[in-house]
């Protein structure tokens, strides 16, 4: 009687966590599992198996939404991420204590500088243009932030510039298509990168048109152009670091390629090289799911990071430039 008692109690909480859960679970991880770039790292038998045990024994919701976790946690996809009511769901690799400790001031001041550009001449004829994350949303958004990076570039062409440093190093994410619009006259009309699938075969296209970014075809920002600039032949030094992710990432890829281009700092967030598609599972649950790679002009297809030409530990110095050991290494890669 006793083991009876337990058993229906089980099987209440585990209706409960079903109730709470807006669609069949099933669907959300088939759905999953069908899109996944990452989808052939797993044993799915095993999987299927470790899923519906742990989808059975859920008492409530959190417990539901860590199965999905953990099938995300099995591939090592630390990129995509589930919304349930608003709230948070994925998967990061641990960092060790001594490198939290250095990167941290670095996340600190990346949160800081969220969406705000900074630019400057050096030396007195190189730009430096620090492009943060940009949290992006809706068509008016984007293209606001893509026109105000558009034309802090633009306010170069009065000077006598030999150069620019494209600052990634506290660009953790966000959405790209401000970052690439905004720098257009840098990368040139053309096509600047790719995304690819699971076996490196192309499925879109990223593209410059008129200074506007193209993705797979579709018109992603509506740059007013404030001035007549092409930029295409200037030396370029893109700087990077751990910090440096998703879109991000991305950004760095599309100057891979590039004439005249030069990578410097440390590789870039592990991991947050995919490209991410939105799904909305009505009412209240999403899913930000790593379907493709990123891949430079060239399609070298990159799938964990994005190194440097000339690594330097360290040595970052944002409030004082001239002392930044990066920049420092980038105004005399320009001189030459």
């Amino acid at each position: 009687m006793k083991k009876t008692v337990v058993l229906f109690s089980v099987t209440v909480l585990s209706i409960s966590a079903f109730a709470q859960f807006p669609v069949v679970p099933d669907s959300v991880y088939n759905f999953i599992k069908r899109n996944s770039v990452f989808r052939n790292t797993v044993d799915w038998q095993k999987a299927d198996a470790a899923f519906h045990s742990c989808i059975a024994s859920a008492k409530n919701i959190k417990d539901t939404m860590n199965c999905f976790v953990d099938i995300v946690k099995q591939m090592n996809d630390v990129h995509s991420a589930f919304f349930l009511n608003n709230e948070y769901y994925g998967h990061y690799n641990p960092i060790e204590d001594s490198v939290y400790k250095l990167i941290k001031p670095i996340r600190e001041r990346a949160m800081a500088v969220n969406g705000k550009f900074h630019t400057t001449v050096l030396n007195k004829k190189y730009a430096y243009v620090m492009v943060p994350a940009i949290g992006a949303y809706g068509p008016e958004q984007v293209n606001q932030y893509a026109q105000a990076l558009f034309d802090s570039v633009c306010t170069f062409n009065s000077r006598k510039i030999k150069g620019f440093i494209i600052d990634l190093r506290l660009n953790s994410g966000g959405n790209m298509y401000p970052m690439l619009g905004g720098l257009s006259s840098l990368l040139g009309n053309t096509v600047v990168g790719y995304e690819t699938d699971i076996d490196n075969s192309e499925v879109r296209k990223w593209e410059i048109r008129d200074n506007n970014f193209f993705t797979g075809g579709y018109q992603a920002t509506d740059i007013k152009k404030t001035c007549s600039t092409d930029h295409t032949k200037m030396p370029v030094v893109v700087l990077i670091g751990p910090i440096t992710g998703s879109s991000g990432s991305m950004t760095a890829i599309a100057f891979k390629q590039r004439p005249n281009s030069y990578f410097i700092g440390e590789p870039t967030a592990d991991g947050y090289t995919t490209s991410n598609g939105f799904f909305q599972y009505p009412p209240n649950l999403s899913i930000n799911l790593a379907c493709y790679f990123a891949a430079d002009r060239q399609k070298n297809v990159y799938k964990t990071t994005v190194n440097p030409d000339l690594i330097i530990a360290g040595g970052d110095n944002f409030n004082e430039l001239m002392k930044d050991e990066k920049i420092k290494r980038a105004l005399a890669w320009l001189a030459k």
